[in-house]
């Protein structure tokens, strides 16, 4: 047990007696103009085939306020019917908006009958590691029929990202949306008219909890689960004669249409917010050209098809040049990198890989398209070429790392139970009591502290600059994600050993997160420069469950001196021993202690024989801990 002196308790009230989510003190931020966005408030595009401008530009940075309202509800994106976790009744959630510098205050009000938190993909977070909605990692839990505001500023940073559910698989049911930052000195503004986001998705129609049950059942020996289709901005088409009997199903369910002006061009902002299916994404006769990944502007390239994996984005910039018609949007599910035995969960399912929605040009009648898809081909399973994507405007990467890990990706059956190990160890949430209560002002923690079951890599060097050499030892392909950062991917290859001899030191390509092929390596490369506790994953949801989740720890030493606002403490429970007599005078506090006590099991990964497999990879160079 963890314990906190009353002396820090009076300090930290002190500290926050008239504030309320406070922003960093180091945002420097004027005084800003408070606004609510609601649903009526044209910025709150609630319709996502809607396009829209950019914001209107302000003379500072303002508050955008919104609220998100969680709560299950019956919705059939596919034309079947099932429980969908929704953010203000519908699915995908309600896009946020702001302009780069606005401080994003988010209220949350569960309502779901269930815990939850929620990450913000691709935001940094600077100065706000508390907000960065991680379960165990840097936030408790946000219980059922209570509201939890997240309140933070994308800085500098600006481009699309999405947000999305990180408790447990949540978001593989529904709790998932867009979030664009607007650059008001975006480099491309006058290359485009309007803007739309899309979004390409895997699709369940049992819920995500049942089926991570099923994917870590004692002496299971198949895959992940086998999706039941595919969706482009929350609609698909399910084949009804397929449907279990009993079921509600609606044959030929509407698809995605997006209806665009002839002479107009358009800035698509495609987001993959999948489970594990990777896309190959094209518009018939309308070329792509790219000029945003990931939150950064790149040296626009054109191409005719795009590989998107779990967790990334671009920005594509489409021509409306063609004759008044009908073309084809294609997100085709990659079938080569979605493994499966007789064994594997839903291997039986009509799921068809070739997901479609309509490009329709204002005036073209509502009929399908006849138009061809592009006749060329790409590789599998791999990311848009790197060498291709050039940052705009160039910055170089950090030429002699401070701080270097290898992180080996493998998995294992423990004790009958498979697990995705990093470097021989699953990790563990600690879901009431997160790393950053352990290690910011008030904890009693140091890094070392942590057990080994954290998958902690820590470092600490002012000025510095880190290396990841990830070394993927098993067949499948895993796109990893970054919290806090972007990276520098300096290459990648073949085999388990890197070669630095084809390091690219000059203008490589940054993004959040990269695709590791099977059998293969990858090295990436970013500045110490964001204190705080990090996240570092394979985005396959199945793959976190399972335990294929490393934490960085960075900059301890500024670190351990950050406050965290009272309201993101106050969420987490008690001590949850057994309930003694003072614990049953807050009814409260006592049945979200139970409830917690339900997911101890889900959460129950087999403990590895030999923890040292991961210690010797845990603590390398750079860390003094």
């Amino acid at each position: 047990m963890r314990i906190t002196s009353i002396f820090y308790v009076i300090v930290l009230l002190s500290l926050y007696s008239t504030i309320i989510n406070a922003a960093p003190a180091t945002s420097a931020v004027p005084t800003l103009e408070k606004r609510q966005e609601t649903e009526q408030d044209p910025d709150f595009n609630t319709n996502i085939f809607k396009s829209f401008k950019p914001l209107d530009i302000t003379a500072s940075p303002i508050t955008r306020e919104y609220t998100l309202t969680l709560a299950k509800t019956e919705l059939a994106p596919d034309g079947f019917s099932r429980q969908v976790w929704t953010s203000n009744g519908q699915y995908p959630g309600p896009m946020i908006r702001a302009n780069k510098g606005d401080q994003i205050v988010i209220h949350i009000q569960n309502n779901l009958g269930d815990f939850t938190t929620i990450h913000w993909h691709g935001i940094f977070q600077r100065g706000t590691t508390f907000y960065d909605g991680v379960a165990g990692q840097t936030q408790c839990l946000i219980a059922t029929g209570t509201t939890f505001t997240y309140n933070f500023t994308g800085g500098e940073q600006y481009g699309t990202y999405w947000w999305h559910s990180h408790f447990r698989s949540q978001y593989v049911d529904g709790l998932r949306g867009a979030l664009i930052i607007h650059d008001p000195k975006d480099p491309y503004l006058n290359d485009y008219d309007e803007e739309f986001v899309m979004t390409l998705s895997d699709w369940h129609h049992e819920e995500s909890e049942s089926l991570v049950k099923k994917r870590m059942a004692k002496g299971y020996d198949g895959y992940n689960p086998i999706p039941d289709s595919g969706l482009i901005s929350g609609r698909g088409r399910y084949d009804c004669s397929k449907a279990p009997q009993g079921s509600k199903c609606v044959p030929d369910n509407p698809l995605a249409v997006y209806v665009i002006e002839k002479g107009k061009r358009y800035r698509f902002r495609v987001i993959n917010t999948s489970a594990e299916a990777p896309f190959t994404f094209s518009i018939d006769q309308h070329p792509l050209r790219i000029i945003e990944v990931e939150g950064e502007n790149v040296k626009p390239i054109t191409m005719n098809k795009i590989n998107i994996a779990v967790g990334q984005r671009y920005s594509v910039i489409v021509n409306a040049d063609k004759e008044v018609n009908n073309f084809w949007i294609r997100a085709t599910i990659v079938k080569q990198c979605i493994h499966v035995t007789p064994e594997t969960i839903n291997v039986n399912s009509s799921l068809n890989y070739k997901v479609t929605g309509i490009l329709r040009y204002n005036g073209a009648p509502e009929t399908y398209p006849t138009t061809q898809e592009w006749d060329e081909k790409i590789l599998n399973c791999r990311d848009v070429d790197h060498n291709l994507l050039k940052l705009n405007p160039p910055r170089s990467p950090p030429v002699t790392p401070t701080d270097n890990f290898t992180l080996r990706i493998t998995f294992d059956n423990i004790d009958g139970v498979g697990h995705a190990l990093v470097n021989g160890s699953p990790f563990k949430p600690e879901v009431n009591d997160p790393t950053a209560n352990k290690l910011m002002y008030g904890g009693d923690e140091t890094p070392s502290m942590l057990d080994p079951d954290q998958n902690a890599f820590v470092y600490d060097t002012q000025n510095g600059s880190v290396e990841i050499s990830l070394i993927n030892e098993n067949m499948a392909t895993h796109p990893f994600h970054l919290h806090g950062h972007n990276f520098y991917i300096m290459a990648h290859g073949p085999g388990k050993v890197p070669d630095p001899s084809i390091f690219n030191l000059v203008d490589p390509a940054v993004r959040d997160t990269i695709t590791v092929a099977g059998k293969s390596w990858a090295v990436i490369r970013y500045n110490i420069d964001n204190p705080g506790v990090w996240a570092f994953h394979c985005h396959i949801e199945w793959h976190v469950e399972m335990g294929m989740v490393g934490q960085l720890i960075e900059r301890f030493s500024e670190l351990k001196g950050d406050p965290i606002p009272p309201q993101v403490r106050s969420i987490c429970t008690l001590d949850d021993d057994d309930d003694d007599d003072d614990d049953k005078k807050d009814n409260n506090n006592t049945a979200k202690k139970r409830s917690l006590k339900a997911y101890k099991n889900y959460y129950k990964r087999s403990d590895v024989p030999n923890h040292s497999r991961h210690v010797k990879y845990q603590f390398i160079r750079g860390s003094a801990y």
